[in-house]
């Protein structure tokens, strides 16, 4: 792994930048939305000046962890903000039976209440993470001297 970091910092990313593909990558990658993550992490590395294919691999990586998180953030988001119509526990099967209108209207606050679940749960973590990711890429990819 060690060989393969620095690979990738002698591409143009220093640990700085590497720690914020990895906080952004994963943070973007589990957001509670089924469209765009591809979309908002080219976005970010043009704003950011990130390797672009760094931060799309960090974001396929997490896929499994956006799955995971989908029903969770949604339950948390419908929680901690009680408005609007109530989250079904059979949720997946409203949406697949129930009217169109219905179903868009349902799935609108369900995405609501989850992205507000993931923005005080996920965007603080990734925040967090950014620090000490980069004393451990200062470590990884330090040269030793024999």
């Amino acid at each position: 792994m060690g060989r393969r970091l620095g690979e990738l910092l002698h591409s143009g990313l220093t640990p700085h930048k590497l720690a914020l593909t990895f906080c952004l990558g994963i943070a973007i990658g589990v957001l509670p939305v089924l469209w765009g993550t591809m979309i908002l992490c080219a976005v970010c590395g043009h704003i950011f000046r990130l390797n672009h294919v760094a931060l799309q691999a960090v974001n396929y990586l997490a896929y499994p962890l956006q799955i995971a998180l989908f029903i969770p953030f949604c339950l948390l988001g419908s929680k901690l903000f009680p408005w609007g119509p109530a989250i079904p526990p059979e949720l997946l099967a409203t949406l697949l039976h129930g009217h169109l209108t219905t179903s868009m209207n349902l799935l609108g606050w369900i995405t609501v209440k989850a992205m507000a679940a993931w923005l005080i749960t996920a965007v603080p973590l990734a925040v967090s993470l950014y620090l000490p990711l980069i004393m451990l890429f200062r470590r990884r990819v330090t040269p030793t001297v024999n």
